[in-house]
């Protein structure tokens, strides 16, 4: 009976297969009836039969159903325990990879930790990351952390991502777990150095958290899942962007005012600046007498007209704080043409965003801000204009910028001949570049001829002492020194004459770097290594210390030149490892800004707790009257510099006899202002104005008090 249902279930086209069949078995020649007689057989058990009762066909259908229901039944497989485990693992895998849930609870986690570095700094600051070495204190930030509390967060924190997700599709494409991991790093890397002390070794603490938080982001960040923030319009970008910039630029200019306030600017170099502008606005000269204590033009001393762009603001606003806002405010504009080349690149709208952010906080632009202030800070700006005007082929435009730079200082020559030369060498443009190069080195040799006739000369051997065999001899025995003795040279670019700081010029070398990924070095293309010749010149091989310190002056120009060279380095990658490697530029330049200059609200700390007496010392400095010489100690200096004659008094000066209108400093029993008090009395000097213990005024008897 099953035969029969079975051959009945054949359909005109298998009969036709059937057929088809036959006759490729009997080489295509099966007669005609044998193939009806087999059809009609087939025909012939079909229950459309006219002859069959209905007793019969009930039974033929319900035959026919349990057959199907056997056969059915007979094909559904048992499954074991080992298919069970397969299928839950399929299924975790599938979610695993639909929803990173390693960055997730990697994100989480690091929040976590986050959340309870905030809790115990506000109950002691002791209990931070980078002084966890210190004795029995990491056993205590162990106590204070619960477990329990941990998990917690992280189950309701998974969990709750997790029901988001399902229940609203549309936040999948948020990227939902890579800004968990991204936000999670962040908090943590910040974190973890909040306010760090500017020592070598805690830049070394600061290096580890930097690394491991980018391992992290290589491993776990897919930056192609996040859909959404792609989607975000460009003038919002641009918005943050500003944001980002004016409170960076303005953080660094308040804590930069607070040092200030707390009297630890000195004579050299705010005093020195704050004179000089005096002289500007009121003579147009740039003679200053607390330099070198005679009348002496800055001229002498540097090549720096650019000092002059400024005048029109101090003259509005006459302060030393007038400078230092200036000063922050140059540095951080730099970040306007770096966004304009970006978008030359092509980056994405995202791209240029983070990118930019790299130049707003770095720390190799921003630091240099909190050593008094320095026409260097003329230097990133100028350069990156400069760059820009390459970029978009301006030739007016270029040369500009070009002369613009040459005006800041009379090294700037350098800057300037290397990008010439990498013009020239890079097929960019040959004929700007040569003309570039030889001007700029013509006007160097003459800038130099005339600071030797009429100046001080050029500082070659402060600077480069450690290159040159005779000092008298200038820049040519440096040069000569690095091919005759190449491994000196390199000696000299990462270790320092003092054993015991040997280390400092490495990581002065990673602290410019990393936040870069060391990008400026990576290119086949030999000419882009012009742009960083000014780094390992002017800061590595150097044996001045200063210049190898991330927080001086020396590093502005440097700096900006290494900022382009990573732009149009990573710019030449596929757009994969752009995609990568921009973001994880971003994380590490803030980190290493908070790791190098949080640490700078110590000032603001300082004069919140001791406003009152700060504010009265100032007010002692501004009593002094303007047109009367005056002798101060060096950190009072800037506080009273606007005037023609001042000098400085030390313990070296001290001894010597008295000339000036006025004389101001400290109060204190330290022996030689003792001695200096008895001085003064027996020249019949009387005291003008006096907070004991606190600061002291003295008046000449010659001066007639208007």
């Amino acid at each position: 009976m099953s035969e029969k249902i079975n051959d009945s279930d054949k359909t005109y086209s298998e009969a036709e297969e059937e057929k088809d069949s036959a006759r490729s078995i009997n080489g295509g020649e099966v007669p005609d009836e044998a193939v009806t007689e087999e059809t009609d057989d087939a025909a012939a058990g079909s229950p459309t039969d006219n002859t069959v009762t209905d007793s019969e066909t009930e039974n033929t259908a319900s035959e026919k159903a349990e057959t199907a229901e056997a056969k059915e039944a007979d094909n559904i497989p048992t499954k074991t325990f080992k298919d069970s485990v397969n299928d839950v693992t399929r299924l975790f895998v599938s979610f695993i990879s639909e929803n990173n849930v390693v960055a997730r609870l990697i994100g989480l986690f690091m929040l976590f930790s986050s959340a309870v570095f905030i809790t115990n700094y506000n109950q002691e600051s002791r209990l931070r990351f980078f002084d966890l070495h210190n004795g029995d204190v990491w056993k205590d930030y162990c106590n204070s952390v619960s477990i329990g509390k941990m998990a917690a967060f992280i189950i309701i924190g998974f969990a709750a991502v997790s029901l988001i997700k399902k229940f609203v599709p549309k936040v999948g494409k948020f990227g939902f777990d890579e800004f968990l991991l991204v936000a999670g790093c962040l908090s943590f890397g910040v974190c973890a150095v909040w306010r760090n002390d500017s020592n070598p070794l805690n830049g070394v603490f600061s290096f580890g958290i930097v690394l491991v938080v980018l391992v992290l982001l290589h491993w776990f960040l897919d930056t192609e899942r996040c859909i959404l923030i792609r989607r975000i319009p460009n003038i919002a970008f641009i918005a943050i962007l500003i944001i980002c910039a004016a409170g960076v630029g303005g953080y660094v200019a308040w804590t930069t005012i607070c040092k200030h306030r707390i009297f630890h600017t000195a004579v050299f170099d705010l005093g020195i600046f704050t004179q000089m502008y005096h002289s500007i606005i009121t003579h147009f000269t740039q003679v200053t007498t607390c330099e070198r204590g005679y009348d002496l033009s800055h001229f002498a001393v540097h090549f720096s007209p650019i000092y002059y762009v400024l005048a029109p603001v101090y003259f509005l606003f006459p302060s030393p704080e007038t400078l230092l806002t200036c000063q922050a405010v140059l540095a951080v504009s730099g970040f306007i043409p770096l966004y304009l080349i970006t978008r030359r690149y092509g980056f994405s709208n995202v791209l240029s965003f983070l990118f930019t952010l790299v130049y707003i906080f770095s720390v190799s632009v921003m630091s240099p801000c909190y050593y008094e202030f320095h026409e260097n800070a003329f230097l990133p700006p100028l350069l990156m204009w400069f760059f820009y005007a390459i970029e978009k082929e301006n030739k007016i435009l270029m040369y500009v910028f070009m002369v613009l730079v040459l005006m800041v200082k009379e090294d700037a020559a350098l800057y300037v001949m290397c990008i010439g030369l990498y013009l020239l060498f890079s097929g960019k443009n040959r004929k700007h570049g040569a003309i570039i190069f030889c001007a700029t080195a013509a006007v160097f040799v003459n800038v130099l001829a005339l600071m030797s006739k009429y100046g001080e000369g050029a500082m070659t051997n402060r600077t480069f002492g450690n290159l040159m065999r005779n000092y008298d001899s200038g820049f040519g025995e440096v040069i000569k020194t690095a091919i005759t003795n190449p491994m000196y040279f390199i000696n000299q670019c990462f270790l320092t004459g003092d054993e015991d700081k040997f280390y400092e010029k490495i990581v002065f070398f990673t602290v410019m770097l990393l936040p870069l990924l060391f990008t400026p070095f990576i290119t086949k293309k030999k000419s882009r290594l012009f742009l960083v010749v000014p780094f390992i010149v002017m800061n590595l091989a150097s044996g001045y210390p200063y210049a190898s310190k991330f927080d001086y002056q020396y590093v502005f120009g440097t700096a900006t030149c290494l900022i382009y060279a990573a732009l149009i380095n990573v710019a030449d990658m596929d757009k994969k490892a752009i995609k990568e490697i921009v973001p994880l530029m971003t994380v590490a330049s803030v980190i290493m800004f908070a790791a190098n200059d949080t640490n700078k609200l110590y000032y603001a700390d300082v004069y919140k707790d001791y406003k009152d007496n700060n504010d009265r010392k100032d007010a002692f400095c501004e009593a002094i009257p303007e047109d009367a010489s005056l002798l101060a100690t060096p950190f009072l200096i800037p506080h009273c510099a606007n005037r023609d004659k001042l000098y400085v008094l030390d313990e070296g000066s001290a001894p010597n006899p008295d000339t000036t209108d006025f004389v101001i400093f400290e109060d204190g029993t330290d022996e030689w202002k003792q001695n200096k008090r008895a001085l003064l009395e027996s020249e019949g000097y009387t005291i003008y104005n006096e907070a004991e213990g606190l600061i002291v005024i003295y008046v000449s008897p010659d001066y007639k008090i208007k």
